[in-house]
Parts: C-alpha cells; sequence; structure tokens
C-alpha cells in the first residue's frame, strides 16, 4: 500500500487500497454480517471507487471467528473490600516487541476492589512493580 504523509500521520485512499488488492487478486477476507452489507454496497454501487470483487459464500474465515471470540465473564466474588487497598487487583503485561521512546517495555495496572480506582504504569523492568504499587498507595 502507499499513503500520502501528513505531519506524523499516513493518510490512506480506500480507493487505491481496494483496487490494490483487485490487481494483486487478494480475496477479500470477511465476516458474515459485515461481508453481506459490502456485497449490497457493492450491488447497488454505494461507494465511489469500490470495484467488483468476487464473493465467496459460505466461507468461514479464522480472523473472524477469533473476532468473536470471547471470555465468560467471571463468578461474582463472595469478598467485597470494606476499606481502600484491602484487596488490590493488579496484571503485569509485557514485554512488549517495541519498547516506548523512553524505554519502557511492560506495564502493570493496579485496581483498588473498595474504589475501582485503577492506575497503569510503564515499566523498563518486571523488578519496578512493588516501587510501581508504592506510588499507586500513595495516590489512593
Amino acid at each position: 500500500m502507499k499513503g500520502q504523509r501528513l505531519e506524523s500521520v499516513y493518510v490512506m485512499s480506500a480507493e487505491i487500497v481496494y483496487v490494490d488488492k483487485i490487481r494483486r487478486n487478494v480475496m477479500m477476507k470477511r465476516c458474515n454480517d459485515s461481508y453481506s452489507k459490502l456485497d449490497v454496497m457493492i450491488e447497488r454501487s454505494m461507494l465511489k471507487g469500490l470495484p467488483q470483487l468476487e464473493v465467496r459464500k459460505g466461507t468461514v474465515y479464522a480472523g473472524c471467528q477469533y473476532g468473536k471470540a470471547h471470555q465468560l465473564p467471571y463468578k461474582e466474588s463472595k469478598f467485597k473490600a470494606k476499606e481502600p487497598l484491602e484487596l488490590v487487583h493488579f496484571h503485569v503485561f509485557g514485554p512488549v516487541k517495541q519498547a516506548s521512546i523512553s524505554g519502557r517495555k511492560y506495564l502493570v495496572t493496579f485496581i483498588d476492589d473498595f474504589s475501582r480506582y485503577v492506575s497503569i504504569y510503564f515499566m523498563k523492568e518486571k523488578s519496578e512493580t512493588l516501587s510501581k504499587f508504592k506510588e499507586f498507595k500513595e495516590a489512593t
């Protein structure tokens, strides 16, 4: 794909993107509802520059199935915090492939069960988790 750079953002033309896909004979992957709507738009020529795409009916794509997947809700907890910081939920995430400009590759989230106060802290190393919890405790 090609786009035009406007400051720090690349702007793509939908027409160019679709035409390029057709030229390379790339079959457009679809999900049932959105693709049937796209079919109608193609049929009625509702979008300027949208080419005629080949439609494969009845195909199920893995990407669509992953997109529809969800996690069932957790069971209701029997314990409820009666004061701030009595119960704190946290999650450490990382390392991410691309570090931030300041070199951070991890993050930790803290949620106070009582107030539902949420904080996210970015870290260079997982070992910073305790110091970030102390910052969270001071802020709560």
